[in-house]
């Protein structure tokens, strides 16, 4: 016959097993519950955000308007901006309900992101792309000075499908030697100058991307006091974002 104390032995171990049970049933149960959690997450960020009439309709209508100023746009003649050169252009409002031919422009003048700048050469062509995107760029004369810091501190570069930043003058020698181009002094000088080398130039380096502005952009031109558009001071903005 088993003493009181072996007794009270086996009821303490019973009972130590007992929670042991209990707890581990209690993990297995809060591990199970936190997969679920995780699982309905992932769920929820797949599935698309699903947009009301009254957000489809206002959105369309955005789009119809802003296909009708683009026309517009294309009607007038300027003959108020430089026929030569280069321009520094500078994008600064984003296009969520942009006509289709905007998106596409900006998209060929390589400004898929706001705050992304690219320099271009003066032609025809690209004044009719520059007149489609107007009211989502700035744009104007940059000096040597500024595109020297913008290649010097912006300047990236795509290597092996990875973008870098360009430090490096065998990089330039490799992409551009049969240019005449072996050194970032060099590149600089055929961006600066709009040579015949220009857009080889242009195409080596990827979009600068540039910081936040100081204040926001207004969304109506400079000429009516607001942002978009031909600027004279160029230089100084983007200075001011590099």
């Amino acid at each position: 016959m088993k003493s009181l104390a072996q007794l009270k032995a086996e009821s303490k171990i019973e009972t130590l097993l007992r929670k042991r049970e209990k707890a581990d049933d209690e993990r297995v149960f809060s591990q199970i519950a936190k997969e679920r959690e995780e699982l309905e997450a992932r769920k929820r960020a797949r599935t698309p955000s699903v947009r009301t009439m009254a957000s489809f309709i206002a959105g369309e209508r955005s789009k119809q308007k802003n296909f009708k100023a683009m026309q517009v746009r294309l009607k007038k003649q300027r003959d108020d901006l430089p026929n030569d050169g280069i321009l520094l252009v500078l994008r600064i409002h984003v296009s969520v309900h942009a006509a289709n031919p905007v998106k596409k422009a900006l998209a060929t003048l390589r400004l898929k992101n706001r705050y992304a700048a690219v320099l271009v050469k003066i032609s025809p062509e690209v004044y009719k792309l520059l007149q489609i995107v107007e009211p989502f760029i700035i744009y104007g004369k940059p000096t040597q000075q500024i595109v020297d810091k913008l290649v010097r501190k912006r300047g990236k570069v795509v290597r092996n499908g990875i973008e870098m930043e360009l430090k490096d003058n065998n990089w330039v020698e490799e992409a551009l030697e049969n240019f005449g181009m072996l050194c970032i002094d060099d590149l600089v000088y055929e961006l600066a100058n709009g040579t015949e080398n220009f857009d080889k130039a242009a195409l080596f380096l990827s979009p600068f991307k540039l910081n936040l502005p100081q204040k926001k952009f207004k969304k109506t031109p400079f000429s009516k006091g607001g942002d978009y558009g031909f600027r004279e001071d160029i230089n100084l903005i983007v200075e001011s974002m590099i």
